[in-house]
């Protein structure tokens, strides 16, 4: 039996049909061979995920994010995620959204949990999102980028300051001081160079005088270890006896001992030896004044007396 060429045409259309179906639903990330559940999520925001992108499980893709919508409002965003049949995985397992390229995509996968209740087709799974390492980097380059602009906004300020010191005035007083400044270095080179060709012309004498401190100091050792060999232990014991002896002999005139200690102690003869003094200073005065009671002489020679 012979086929028409009519039905080959039409059998060879419908095929290209339903493999042209499967290669765009499998261009989707769903094979149209196998079952699927649906399962979903809600989240605040979906950036980065769009539909078709891969849903993986343990590194396994599983399925695909078949769509999504707003859900209360605009408040929330539901995740319409198609898992097949074959793949099962507890109740409180979490939906975890991560990653993400230079594109800005983003990764879905499906991590396992603890329970032993499995999820069913048309459960909700609760969120997980994982920041990726475009999303680290982004939250260090923020604070940088912060303190970057203040950097830049306050050494913008500060050259604005410069400016306004540095007016023409001020740049010329500058331009002054360094040529003063180099004058001054040019005389402290040539003082400098004085002060060398005086040392050399000089070196002889300030090598004697080095000598001599030399010599002094030489000096100065020998005094000092002469000085070290005096026997000062001696000299010491023989200020201590004549202080001992000194004591002994105030001991004796405060006890009444020997003329001195009469003479300090005893009040009579104190007086009698001050009043003997009184009477010799009178007579030394009486003397001075009337010398010729006391004294007699002649030119002449000695009268004689009368019969």
């Amino acid at each position: 039996m012979k086929i028409k060429r009519e039905y080959k045409t039409a059998i060879i259309v419908l095929l290209a049909v339903l493999l042209a179906i499967w290669g765009f639903n499998y261009l989707k990330g769903k094979d149209i061979l196998n079952s699927y559940q649906t399962y979903y999520a809600i989240t605040d925001n979906v950036e980065g995920v769009v539909k078709s992108t891969p849903v993986s499980l343990k590194g396994i893709q599983i399925g695909s994010v078949k769509d999504f919508e707003f859900y209360n409002g605009i408040e929330k965003t539901i995740l319409i995620l198609s898992v097949q049949k074959d793949f099962h995985f507890s109740k409180d397992s979490k939906v975890k959204i991560y990653g993400g390229s230079i594109m800005g995509g983003k990764s879905v996968a499906i991590t396992v949990g603890k329970d032993t209740e499995m999820a069913k087709d048309g459960d909700t799974l609760q969120v997980e999102k994982t920041p990726g390492m475009f999303d680290l980097v982004n939250d260090k380059i923020t604070p940088l980028q912060d303190k970057l602009e203040r950097i830049l906004t306050s050494t913008d300020t500060l050259l604005l300051s410069v400016n306004k010191i540095l007016d023409p005035a001020t740049q010329q007083h500058i331009s002054h001081s360094l040529a003063d400044l180099e004058v001054t270095m040019k005389a402290f080179k040539n003082s400098s160079v004085r002060f060398d060709q005086i040392l050399q012309k000089n070196q002889t004498h300030l090598d004697s005088s080095f000598e001599n401190i030399d010599k002094l100091s030489t000096n100065f050792v020998q005094l000092s270890d002469s000085l070290k060999q005096i026997q000062l232990g001696k000299v010491v014991n023989n200020l201590n006896q004549t202080i001992a002896k000194i004591n002994t002999s105030l001991d004796k005139i405060n006890k009444g001992d020997g003329t001195m200690s009469k003479l300090m102690n005893d009040k009579s003869l104190y007086e009698n030896l001050a009043k003997s003094t009184k009477e010799l200073e009178n007579l030394l005065k009486d003397l001075q004044a009337n010398p010729k009671r006391y004294v007699h002489f002649s030119i002449w020679g000695r009268k004689d007396k009368k019969k």
